[in-house]
């Protein structure tokens, strides 16, 4: 379908959609029709560092432990794509920093980042994470992270107002009813993946789309 004959297609759709009085269908209608929004980085990292991320769980320890590696590579993957970080870790070089050193829970931040030879660090702290809705025991992923990005010679960079860190909304996933062993894996990967994607947005220019409200339906997949 050419691009004329597509116009027409949706003016026609538009017109049903007004006759009937389909307000929830005007309003889809418009979100898609609109064109996406442009959003400024909240903080733009000097360019050309070496960015150590940093997903920890201190004050609300997690109780699916690989999400911190999934989360880790995710970032990783997303700071070297948009040329925020000109390179990154690997999650089990962190790993092994913990592993060999006896009081690395003491270190700060900046000293994590010292002894991994890199020159920011993008600390991730995991506030609250979730696999299954515990009423109905249907996978429904929950993550919610708060992030401050360090310099390991100069402290803090980013936010500076902020000592706790800047708080990004939470990434929840649509209620989903599966009994094939292992689904946590699947659900794992799919919060890192949107709250990596949220994480990085906050430190390079973007197009947000207009967001579509949620049907809430549950999706019901057949066991593998």
């Amino acid at each position: 379908m050419n691009r004329r004959a597509t116009g027409t297609a949706w003016l026609a759709l538009a017109a049903m959609l007004m006759s009937t009085g389909c307000q929830q269908g005007l309003g889809w209608l418009a979100a898609n029709l609109s064109p996406p929004e442009k959003v400024k980085a909240l903080y733009k990292p000097p360019e050309g560092k070496k960015i150590l991320v940093f997903v920890d769980d201190v004050l609300n320890p997690v109780t699916y432990e690989p999400i911190k590696g999934e989360l880790t590579e995710q970032i990783n993957e997303k700071l070297v794509m948009h040329k925020i970080a000109a390179s990154t870790v690997p999650y089990d070089r962190l790993t092994q920093l913990r592993s060999e050193t006896p009081n690395f829970d003491r270190l700060s931040v900046a000293e994590v980042g010292q002894k991994l030879n890199v020159d920011l660090v993008l600390y991730v702290h995991i506030d609250k994470f979730s696999l299954r809705d515990e009423t109905n025991l249907l996978w429904q992923g929950r993550i919610q992270t708060t992030v401050r990005l360090v310099d390991v010679i100069a402290g803090r960079l980013w936010p500076q107002d902020q000592p706790e860190g800047y708080s990004l909304p939470a990434v929840e996933l649509p209620p989903v009813d599966n009994s094939s062993g292992g689904y946590e894996v699947q659900v794992a990967k799919d919060l890192a993946s949107q709250m990596a994607d949220h994480i990085a947005e906050v430190f390079y220019d973007h197009t947000q789309p207009v967001a579509l409200q949620p049907s809430g339906n549950i999706e019901h997949k057949p066991a593998e």
